[in-house]
């Protein structure tokens, strides 16, 4: 009975020490890159990047078995896998950015030995483009033949510059009615009218485009489409 006692004793010892003697992963929960504007053409790849610090506060080896990114956009290679109680390694985001203008965020997963389980940093970025249209669709409401129908699109101009803006349009039939150029500076925006008067009834597709002094942005291509009534029979 004693014996049994004394193994009783040893296992718990163990156990407390095992319990004391853990590694911990300790990083940042969160990457927020503020606002941005990414310059040069838009065919071109645009990115931001962080370096995150992953470090080992635990008293015990720490094993980093696996860094999971949400989507190919997100590159994350570790620069250590492998850390002793109190070193540091880092782990290298770089987020490529969207086409488009707004909100983007994906998720990165740490996987390793912490018994707390896998730990979760979000990235956050907000996108602006230099220029950005509300839309690159022009909505025509229904009309009836020889009535006029219009669109309107919205700019807004983010980079840190002073853009020219013009309207071509190759469409018969589709007028610009804003006068041109219209002249912006960072932070405004303006609206570019388009009317259109059908011929026949049935739907109607028409094109037009904008052309701008922003690097990579020089012309930017806009498409239509609405639907006329049939004329009525009196």
């Amino acid at each position: 009975m004693r014996k049994l006692r004394v193994v009783v004793l040893i296992l718990f010892v163990f156990a407390a020490y095992c319990a004391k003697t853990q590694p911990k992963l300790e990083m940042q929960d969160e990457v927020d890159w503020g606002s941005v504007t990414p310059l040069g053409p838009r065919t071109e790849t645009q990115s931001v990047t962080s370096r995150v610090e992953v470090k080992n506060t635990g008293d015990s080896v720490l094993v980093i078995s696996n860094v999971r990114v949400q989507c190919g956009c997100t590159s994350a290679p570790l620069e250590r896998d492998t850390l002793a109680p109190g070193e540091a390694s880092a782990i290298n985001i770089t987020l490529n950015l969207p086409a488009g203008t707004g909100l983007f965020s994906k998720y990165v997963t740490v996987f390793s030995n912490d018994p707390l389980g896998a730990r979760v940093l979000r990235l956050k970025v907000d996108v602006q483009r230099p220029i950005q249209l509300a839309s690159s669709f022009l909505a025509f409401d229904r009309v009836k033949v020889g009535e006029p129908t219009r669109a309107i699109v919205r700019l807004t101009l983010f980079a840190d510059t002073t853009a020219t803006i013009n309207a071509l349009s190759p469409s018969e039939g589709l007028l610009v009615v804003t006068a041109l150029p219209i002249v912006l500076t960072k932070g405004k925006s303006a609206d570019i009218e388009f009317r259109y008067v059908p011929t026949k009834p049935g739907s109607f597709h028409v094109t037009a485009t904008l052309t701008t002094t922003i690097l990579g942005y020089e012309r930017i291509e806009l498409s239509g489409y609405g639907a006329v009534s049939p004329v009525e029979e009196k």
